[in-house]
């Protein structure tokens, strides 16, 4: 009698991204046929995440994880995994999947597919708050944080990208904060800022390198404060970044620890991986060195040192945004200096 197919499980997330999520399934289920396997999919819900169904599978003998979602998805179920060897192999299904753009994982199904069936390990570090929530790309405190939280799934549903680059415009005139900054055992840097990132990864949404020399397997978080103050010294900024030297901008300060604390004057909202944390007081976040086996395709960056980095293809009209960027910043600046002022 022939073998049986090898089977995977693959966790999907319905709702993840913009398409349909049964052609996203057909995709999957053909493309890994082809190499022998058959699929097992379980699906996110309200009631039992990821993680959840992560766990159920490692208890069902699971020797491999795919996940089928978006950046939330994805760490949900790699939270799950921490200490074990159990590898995860991701198969980008959300709206920004900052994760793969940032190791190198194609974005189509069929090609996603073939990291699973001839994907290398790789050892990824995890970033974990306090509370024991673990983030795999970005934290942060202050206006990235408010931007996630003013991009609700109907915003992601209906724009896309552009639901980010929406509320990013949104809250640009976002007053700074006062934030003590604490880099492992040392003083505290007190600093007024717009945001605080805490990054194990560089590109944020559209493929910007903001923090170029973040690396995800370092055992070192980047500590990037932003100190923008006017709508200038933001577009000086994104031109930085799209030259890939916005830590070298004057107002992006840059610095490395093992353990960061952050203590604002007044409580703020916070990010994980673009979900939304609610606010808080204080921010403790430590990283956890090589805590999951992440399936990469052999010629990723990550597993190839000295390899320079393959450009990040973006959609045509991301790429004009980013151009845009300047001239949408000085003409808000234009409408701040005119707008009627209330009269006292």
């Amino acid at each position: 009698m022939p073998e049986p197919p090898k089977s995977v499980y693959v966790i999907f997330n319905p709702v993840s991204g913009q398409g349909d999520p049964e052609e996203r399934k057909k995709l999957i289920s053909e493309a890994l046929a082809v190499g022998g396997y058959a699929c097992q999919f379980i699906a996110t819900t309200p009631e039992a995440g990821a993680k959840a169904l992560a766990e159920q599978a490692l208890k069902d003998g699971a020797d491999l994880l795919a996940v089928s979602g978006g950046d939330g998805t994805v760490m949900e179920a790699m939270s799950a995994l921490v200490g074990t060897d159990v590898p995860i192999a991701v198969l980008p299904a959300g709206t920004g999947n900052l994760l793969s753009i940032n190791l190198g994982i194609p974005i189509t199904v069929p090609d996603a597919v073939q990291v699973v069936l001839a994907g290398k390990p790789y050892a990824l570090d995890l970033a974990r708050t306090a509370e024991g929530r673990y983030f795999a790309i970005m934290g942060g405190m202050g206006m990235d944080a408010q931007m996630i939280a003013d991009t609700d799934r109907e915003a992601k549903d209906k724009f896309g990208k552009w639901a980010y680059f929406r509320a990013a415009l949104k809250n640009l005139a976002r007053r700074r904060a006062y934030i003590d900054v604490y880099l492992d055992d040392n003083p505290p840097l007190r600093r007024r800022a717009k945001t605080v990132l805490l990054a194990n990864m560089g590109k944020i949404t559209g493929g910007l390198s903001v923090l170029p020399d973040a690396s995800p397997n370092d055992g070192l978080l980047d500590v990037g404060i932003v100190k923008a103050r006017t709508l200038g010294h933001w577009a000086h900024l994104m031109g930085s970044a799209l030259l890939g030297r916005a830590h070298r901008d004057a107002a992006l300060e840059v610095h490395q620890a093992r353990k960061v604390t952050l203590r604002p004057r007044r409580e703020q909202p916070v990010q994980f991986d673009g979900e939304d944390g609610g606010r808080t007081g204080a921010l403790t976040v430590e990283i956890v060195p090589r805590a999951v086996s992440v399936l990469l395709p052999a010629d990723a960056p990550a597993l190839n040192p000295g390899m320079e980095a393959a450009p990040v293809v973006i959609s045509e009209g991301v790429a004009r945004f980013w151009l845009l960027v300047p001239g949408l910043v000085l003409l808000a600046a234009v409408l701040f200096a005119i707008r009627p002022r209330r009269s006292k």
